[in-house]
C-alpha cells in the first residue's frame, strides 16, 4: 500500500545537484517549492519555518548531500568536520531538533569507507539511500498506528505530521476502519487548518476543525476516542517534545480515559523531556498573519515553540520498529542516567486571565499582581473570536496593566513549568453543575486543576463589539480553512463545581 501521494509525506525533493523544498507557509492557497542549491538557503528554510517537521529532517539530509557532492577528495576527515558543523548551525537555527542525533548517522559511514574512495560521492550514495529507508519506516510506523487505533475512530490530532496522518488513515480504510478526524488549528502558524486538514481533505478523508482552547470541550462531550500525534523529540525515558499544545491535549486525554498515541523515533542520548532546550520564537510570529500586526502597540509576548508531555500521560510510543509502552520505551532505549534534579529554577510568574472581565474587575487584576508578587497578567488569544488580543489586552494596557499575550495552547506549558500562580476565570452565568464560560474555560480549570492552582471566579462582561471571526473558517476575518473541512460547532463550556475549591456560594 502506499499512502495518496500529496506533497507534504514527500516535503523534500531531490534532483541531480539541488533539491526543492515545498514552503508550507503559502499552504493551502500555493503550492510553491523553494529550490536550495547551497547550505545558507537550507538553513534559512528552516529558520524561518518554510519547513518544519519531516520536512527539516529531509533538508538537512539533502544539505549535507550537497556538502559531501562538493568534496571531491579521498581524505574523509574535512568532510567529517564539515558535517559536524553543519548539524551544529542547523541546530542554531531550530535549537529544540536533533539535527546533531540525526548527523551521528554519518559516523559508521565513515568508518566504512574503502581505502583509496573517493568520500564525497560514497556519502552522498549513502545519504539517498537512508532516505529511502525513512520512507519505507514511516510508512511501516503510520501501519502500527492505525493497527492500534479503535473502529470506529474518532481521532483528534494536533499539529502536522508531514503527511503521515494521511497514511494513517489510508491503511485504517484499507483495514476496514472507519476513521474520522478532529484537527485542532495549531495557532501561530495554523499547522493544523493550512496542512493536516487540508491534506485530509485532499485525501477525501472527513476531517473537523476546532480552537486549540477547545480540546477538553470535545473530549467532555464524547466526540474523540483516540489521539494521535507526531514528536519532534523524544527522550529514553519516554517524555515526548513535540508542539506547544501537545501536552494540555495529553492531560485532557488522561483525564477522559482517551488512549494517546505518539509517533516518536529513536532518542539518542537524551535522557528525559527536562534535559531538551525549548526554542521560543520571536513574538512577531504570533503577533501578526499575512504581514499583518493585530495587537495593540506595547504589547509583550510569549512564544514557546514546543512543550514536554511525560510519558507517565502516553499509551504508547510509536516507532520505526513498532508500538512500545513508556516502560518497554525505556527498557529498549533507556542508558543514561537521568541527570540529578536541583529543583526547579525560578521562572517569571504570572496571573492568567481567561473569559471577558467587566469594567470594574480590571482594578482587581492589578491588585492581584502585587498579591501573587507576579510580573505580568497572561492573556491567551481566545480563539476564535480573539477576545484575548483584541478586547482584554487593550483593557489591561490602558490601565497600564502589564500584559503578556501567549495564544491557546501555550497555557499549559506554563503551568507545567509552575508559572501560573493563580487563575482568573470570568463566568457569563452560574448553573447547578457549575459556572459557564466562553470555549476554553473548561482547558483553563483542567490545568488549574492538574497543577494544584487556586481558581478565583468572577462574573463577566457580554463583549461590546462585534468579532472579526466567530469560529476557526477565519483568521482576522480571511479565509483559512481548506474546502471540504467541517467546522465543528463549539458551545459555551460548564466548569464542574468540583474543579473549586470553593463552593458556588464563595464564587465572586
Amino acid at each position: 500500500m502506499t499512502a495518496k501521494q500529496i506533497p507534504l509525506f514527500i516535503p523534500a525533493l531531490w534532483e541531480e545537484d539541488h533539491f526543492r523544498i515545498i514552503d508550507e507557509t503559502l499552504l493551502p492557497w500555493k503550492v510553491e517549492y523553494i529550490t536550495v542549491k547551497e547550505v545558507s538557503e537550507a538553513l534559512r528554510a528552516v529558520k524561518e519555518m518554510k519547513t518544519r517537521a519531516f520536512g527539516q529532517v529531509l533538508t538537512f539530509l539533502y544539505a549535507a548531500a550537497l556538502v559531501a557532492r562538493g568534496a571531491k577528495t579521498q581524505n574523509s576527515e574535512p568532510l567529517r568536520e564539515r558535517l559536524a558543523r553543519l548539524a551544529e548551525e542547523f541546530t542554531e537555527a531550530r535549537p529544540t531538533f536533533d539535527f546533531e542525533g540525526i548527523a551521528k548517522y554519518f559516523d559508521p559511514w565513515f568508518q566504512g569507507l574503502s581505502p583509496g574512495e573517493e568520500t564525497g560521492s560514497w556519502l552522498e550514495g549513502k545519504i539517498h539511500e537512508l532516505v529511502a529507508i525513512i520512507q519505507r519506516t514511516r510508512m511501516e510506523r503510520a501501519r502500527c498506528a492505525a493497527d492500534l487505533l479503535p473502529d470506529p475512530c474518532r481521532l483528534l490530532t494536533h499539529c502536522n505530521i508531514s503527511g503521515e496522518l494521511v497514511a494513517v488513515a489510508e491503511w485504517c480504510r484499507e483495514m476496514g476502519k472507519e476513521i474520522r478526524i478532529m484537527a485542532t488549528e495549531t495557532r501561530p502558524y495554523l499547522q493544523g487548518s493550512r496542512l493536516t486538514a487540508w491534506e485530509l481533505s485532499q485525501a477525501g478523508f472527513r476531517v473537523a476543525l476546532i480552537p486549540d482552547c477547545a480540546v477538553a470541550q470535545v473530549m467532555a462531550k464524547g466526540e474523540v476516542n483516540a489521539v494521535v500525534v507526531g514528536a519532534d523529540r523524544c527522550a529514553q525515558n519516554g517524555d515526548v517534545i513535540n508542539k506547544v499544545g501537545t501536552y494540555p491535549i495529553a492531560l485532557m486525554a488522561k483525564e477522559h480515559g482517551i488512549p494517546f498515541y505518539a509517533l516518536v523515533q529513536d532518542p539518542g542520548s537524551l535522557a528525559s523531556g527536562k534535559d531538551v532546550l525549548i526554542e521560543e520564537r520571536p513574538v512577531a510570529e504570533l503577533f501578526s498573519f499575512q504581514g499583518r500586526s493585530h495587537i495593540p502597540e506595547g504589547l509583550q509576548g510569549r512564544y514557546p515553540a514546543f512543550d514536554v508531555t511525560p510519558a507517565s500521560l502516553i499509551s504508547s510510543l510509536i516507532g520505526f520498529d513498532g508500538a512500545f509502552t513508556p516502560e518497554s520505551f525505556r527498557q529498549r532505549f533507556q542508558n543514561t542516567p537521568a541527570a540529578a534534579s536541583n529543583g526547579k529554577k525560578e521562572k517569571e510568574p504570572y496571573i492568567l486571565l481567561y473569559g471577558i472581565p467587566k469594567s470594574g474587575s480590571y482594578s482587581h487584576l492589578s491588585s492581584a499582581l502585587k498579591a501573587q508578587r507576579a510580573q505580568t497578567v497572561l492573556v491567551p488569544e481566545m480563539r476564535p473570536e480573539l477576545w484575548g488580543a483584541h478586547v482584554i489586552a487593550r483593557e489591561l494596557l490602558e490601565r497600564n496593566i502589564p500584559t503578556t499575550l501567549i495564544s491557546d495552547n501555550m497555557m499549559g506549558a506554563f503551568f507545567a513549568q509552575g508559572q501560573i500562580k493563580r487563575l482568573y476565570l470570568f463566568y457569563s452565568e452560574l448553573s447547578e453543575k457549575g459556572p459557564v464560560g466562553i470555549c476554553g474555560s473548561l482547558l483553563a480549570a483542567l490545568l488549574a486543576a492538574a497543577h494544584g492552582v487556586s481558581v478565583e471566579l468572577l462574573a463577566s462582561e457580554e463583549a461590546r463589539q462585534s468579532p472579526l471571526d466567530r469560529d476557526v473558517s477565519t483568521f482576522l476575518g480571511e479565509k483559512v480553512c481548506p474546502d471540504r473541512v467541517t467546522i465543528y460547532p463549539i458551545e459555551r463550556e460548564v466548569i464542574p463545581w468540583s474543579l473549586f475549591k470553593e463552593t458556588k456560594e464563595g464564587a465572586s
